[in-house]
């Protein structure tokens, strides 16, 4: 049958909430039992709707390895008076929930390049999560960048992950970028795309992976493709705001 018309039932094994505006779900599959998908696709979330026949339909990207066959875990960035963010928070454990999938085409490209370089902005960051559970350590020599873009201090999340990749991996290295920080913060500031002028991709043949904010994602092609001459078949996205 067609992911497209597959519902899979699933239970809710486990909620975190990251910050007051950043929930994970870990989902176990029940009905079917396999959920296979690849690295870069994403579940659609069956939101009931009250007095409506069908449910809203919200894409996720996914977060998880996808060598795991029987479950995945989802981020969620909370939305004033949105649909899906009021039933996302009113969820509890152990609960039932439905989602068709997976879809998208975004996959990590196979041979990989010498370097990979992510940006990442908000809940984007999921999909990124994915590639380097999934990849990383089928490919432990390519040298991976991620610049992972949110607004303050208050907003990081997922950064005991990626300290675990940089242990994990010796040519693995983050970095986060906040918009408008608090005084007290050292580390970068602005946006992501503005800090590929620290990256030398002009002599290393790069793949780059752009997840989040639309207007980050229209930008960084500019600079890329339009700007630098990178090839659009090296640059891989998937935009949401």
């Amino acid at each position: 049958m067609s992911s497209k018309r597959t519902i899979y039932n699933t239970t809710i094994e486990k909620i975190i909430d990251h910050t007051p505006t950043v929930r994970e779900l870990l989902i176990k599959t029940s009905e079917p039992e396999s959920f296979l998908f690849r690295a870069g696709q994403f579940a659609m979330l069956h939101v009931p709707q009250a007095g409506a026949e069908k449910p809203a339909l919200r894409a996720y990207s996914i977060a998880s390895d996808d060598r795991q066959k029987n479950g995945f875990r989802l981020l969620f960035k909370f939305v004033p008076n949105g649909v899906a963010s009021q039933y996302v928070w009113s969820l509890k454990a152990n609960q039932q929930i439905q989602f068709t999938g997976p879809f998208g085409r975004v996959f990590f490209a196979e041979p990989p390049a010498q370097q990979i370089v992510f940006l990442s902005t908000g809940t984007g960051l999921s999909q990124h999560l994915c590639y380097l559970t999934s990849k990383a350590d089928l490919f432990p020599d390519l040298h991976y960048t991620l610049f992972f873009g949110v607004r303050n201090e208050s907003d990081i999340f997922c950064e005991n992950e990626l300290i675990a990749f940089k242990n994990k991996f010796k040519n693995f290295n983050y970095h986060i970028v906040l918009s408008k920080p608090s005084p007290q913060w050292k580390g970068i500031t602005g946006y992501v795309q503005h800090q590929l002028k620290n990256i030398d991709y002009k002599n290393t043949p790069t793949q780059f992976y752009l997840c989040g904010n639309g207007h980050m994602i229209k930008e960084t092609k500019s600079i890329l493709i339009e700007r630098d001459g990178i090839a659009p078949t090296q640059v891989f996205s998937e935009a949401f705001d």
